[in-house]
């Protein structure tokens, strides 16, 4: 180890030059470890178990996860002027954010953004609570009111609450995919083929939830219901 004082080598171990005393600086430990694949998701992972993350390796995760629009519409809409984060506890919870995709587009933008489970739930919720609503309201009020509540519900649950919805999900997808890969390549590759958008999942799972709902007023909803 060269010292920076008098120039005079010294062992590698050396903590004062042997020359003009000067106090070595320890450059080994001071040194990074060179930049892996492995290191990479390893901070990956540091992010997955609560550790102090850098907010740059959270935004090329969920940028990775996301697609084309997180830097154009997702980052501020989740973040604002905050550093990007795989966290979501209570206390740093964003306030729900107004989605006009979701309004627009109700369940079939949940599934086109891979949210199966959320829209199947979602859907779920919803068509309970119609079917209670036939029961509650009556026939008559039922026929005035039941497509504005239906959609109203809908409106509410994913154009309020979607952009929630989507940064939770985007989470949880990166923390497990994060925790059982130790390849950066491959850590991209997964999270940007669970992550991103699925036309054939919109239409073909909105199909399924459609035909759901029906068969839960057909078999649980009152007689008057089906007859014209």
């Amino acid at each position: 180890m060269q010292c920076t004082n008098c120039g005079q080598e010294n062992s590698r171990d050396a903590l004062i030059c042997s020359n003009c005393d000067q106090r070595l600086a320890n450059t080994q430990a001071q040194t990074p470890p060179p930049l892996t694949p492995i290191n990479i998701s390893k901070e990956a992972q540091n992010v997955q178990h609560g550790s102090p993350a850098d907010s740059d390796t959270a935004d090329t995760l969920l940028a990775t996860f996301v697609g084309e629009k997180y830097d154009s519409y997702y980052r501020e809409k989740w973040f604002e002027n905050s550093q990007p984060r795989l966290t979501l506890d209570k206390k740093d919870t964003p306030r729900p954010k107004f989605n006009l995709a979701g309004v627009l587009l109700g369940i079939s933008w949940l599934s086109y953004r891979k949210m199966y489970k959320i829209a199947f739930f979602v859907m779920l919720g919803i068509s309970l609570l119609d079917t209670v609503l036939m029961y509650v309201l009556g026939e008559q009020t039922y026929n005035v009111l039941s497509n504005s509540l239906f959609l109203g519900v809908g409106i509410v649950i994913t154009g309020l609450f979607g952009n929630y919805f989507y940064l939770n999900h985007s989470i949880q997808r990166i923390k497990k995919i994060t925790s059982s890969n130790c390849d950066s390549n491959i850590v991209r590759e997964r999270l940007a083929k669970a992550g991103g958008t699925s036309w054939l999942g919109a239409i073909g799972f909105t199909i399924l939830l459609v035909t759901m709902s029906v068969l839960i007023s057909y078999f649980l909803g009152p007689d008057w219901y089906w007859v014209e």
